[in-house]
């Protein structure tokens, strides 16, 4: 986008967030950026803005980069549910397709906000993020990369076969107190 059509944006997202609060939407604070296609997809491989390296996010990256220059897919925005929401929106995009996004984002944002389902969302997710990235980090350090990378294939194996809205707050509980008697959580499943 141009200097010009930023400024225009700027003020549209302006305007329709006065619209929005008018009409009773409510959400956190915003920030709205405009990223280039390899800033967004990198987002969206790593599902944050920071995450800790991962060779499956340079893998999901390939993917949805080369898709999208192919012309077989497209992220428009990528919006975080935290407080301040973020809005990353592509720079590739129109002007006129980045307000409609930016409109659209508004929408998902009071959604977040307002939404039982999202009642219980960290919304300081992006620096719990960061802070994890570092802590691997300095696992990788500590123990060296292989280990770590290890690890972690093994856990984000397991990921894909765990339904955790199976258990409620109840074992959330007992996974925080630690293991019982018996060397498991919960008494084993």
């Amino acid at each position: 986008m141009t200097p010009l059509e930023m400024d225009v944006l700027n003020r549209s997202i302006d305007e329709m967030m006065e619209i929005a609060s008018r009409r009773g939407l409510d959400y956190f604070p915003m920030r709205f950026e405009v990223c280039p296609p390899e800033i967004i997809y990198t987002f969206g491989a790593y599902g944050m803005p920071t995450r800790y390296n991962h060779w499956s996010f340079g893998k999901s990256y390939h993917k949805m980069k080369l898709d999208y220059d192919l012309g077989l897919s497209r992220i428009y925005e990528l919006v975080i549910n935290s407080n301040p929401s973020y809005a990353f929106l592509l720079d590739g995009n129109s002007l006129l397709q980045n307000k409609v996004v930016s409109a659209h984002v508004l929408a998902h944002c009071d959604f977040f906000k307002n939404n039982a389902a999202f009642a219980r969302t960290s919304r300081d997710m992006v620096e719990r993020m960061a802070a994890n990235a570092q802590r691997i980090h300095q696992y990788e350090l500590e123990y060296g990369r292989d280990r770590v990378e290890q690890l972690l294939d093994a856990g984000m194996a397991l990921q894909e076969h765990v339904d955790a809205s199976r258990y409620g707050e109840g074992m959330r509980k007992k996974v925080a107190e630690g293991p019982d008697h018996k060397g498991s959580v919960g008494g084993g499943v």
